[in-house]
């Protein structure tokens, strides 16, 4: 169950974070990531939260605040018209907005822009080495063991 205390209600803006990754042979995945927008600053100090100007180009009527701890996947159909017909783009942010926006995304996700090469080492379970290892060719599994056996001592 849900507290819809603190859920959106009504119509506001979102910023559609979707890649091209998401189609398949038959067309777009009719889902969408999204980042709510809101004018209110309730949320204005913390770090997964975007300031953005209003602009011609983003097509906001005032300042707003893009909500990336909030962000989400939504039904296509949300972005319909009744009629079927996608609804009308409102704007687009810039590319400094969103390099800000994808800085709070690895944030928010506790992402490494670049993770170290131990990270296999740190993280892989005794389970997932034995299932890569199933998948390798036979010519690459002896210097694999040699090599992992050369790092352990």
């Amino acid at each position: 169950m849900m507290n819809s205390s603190r859920v959106f209600r009504g119509t506001h803006p979102h910023l559609v974070w979707t890649s091209d990754k998401f189609q398949d042979d038959s067309g777009y995945i009719e889902t969408f990531t999204v980042i709510p927008l809101t004018s209110r600053t309730t949320f204005a100090g913390l770090p997964t939260t975007y300031p953005i100007s209003n602009t011609a180009r983003n097509g906001l009527s005032s300042k707003s605040y893009a909500l990336i701890h909030q962000i989400c996947t939504v039904d296509g159909h949300c972005f319909k018209e009744p009629s079927g017909d996608w609804r009308q783009r409102m704007g687009q942010v810039d590319l400094k907005g969103k390099t800000g926006i994808s800085e709070r995304l690895k944030f928010l996700l506790d992402l490494d822009s670049e993770p170290n090469e131990d990270w296999f080492k740190q993280n892989a379970t005794p389970e997932l080495i034995e299932k890569i290892y199933g998948y390798l060719p036979d010519s690459e599994k002896l210097s694999l063991l040699e090599s992992l056996l050369d790092d352990s001592s």
